[in-house]
């Protein structure tokens, strides 16, 4: 009986280390920031074969994960509204699953043009190993679904590596 016992307390035991250790696997990020507008367009007002080239260049995603577990990532050409101050970044992580919604500000009133911004951020408590990432472009009020879907695909995450993602065309936040 004292077998018994023994190892129900045992399996308990084991049981609330688990739980604990599944709270402590969640994915965060932090200091986001991102650039100054790289690039003004406007569809009136700048030529259409220099607008057409810019907006056909694909937004790039780069994952460096260090020692620590700490992720210096990076989105290179996000295209919003001029009006833009903030570009955020939220993440989410269930299983091998990541999923990042970016998203800006609440426009206080919205320009005729559209500038190319740089994100940068950091993750915490990546694992090295392989991935189904899920990028998402989201409204100011975080709202997102399959139609604003940037990327979605494995990636594999290689600790000391520079992981890079270039995505099949340019990550766009809805104004609204």
């Amino acid at each position: 009986m004292k077998k018994v016992f023994y190892s129900l307390i045992c399996l308990i035991a084991l049981s609330a280390c688990s739980s604990e250790n599944v709270a402590l696997d969640a994915l965060k990020v932090y200091d986001v920031a991102n650039s100054a507008c790289k690039t003004t367009l406007s569809k009136e007002e700048t030529r259409s074969d220099y607008y057409e080239e810019n907006m056909a260049k694909a937004t790039i995603l780069n994952i460096e994960l260090g020692k620590d577990g700490v992720a210096q990532c990076s989105f290179e050409d996000v295209v919003a509204n001029c009006a833009a101050k903030s570009i955020y970044v939220k993440v989410a992580n269930q299983d091998n699953q990541i999923t990042l919604v970016v998203y800006h500000n609440v426009l206080e009133a919205s320009a005729d043009c559209i500038c190319k911004y740089d994100v940068s951020f950091k993750m915490s408590k990546l694992l090295p190993g392989n991935y189904q990432l899920k990028v998402y472009c989201a409204s100011p009020d975080m709202k997102y679904d399959e139609k604003y879907i940037a990327y979605n695909g494995k990636i594999d995450i290689v600790q000391g590596k520079k992981t890079s993602i270039t995505f099949s065309t340019p990550l766009t936040l809805p104004e609204s």
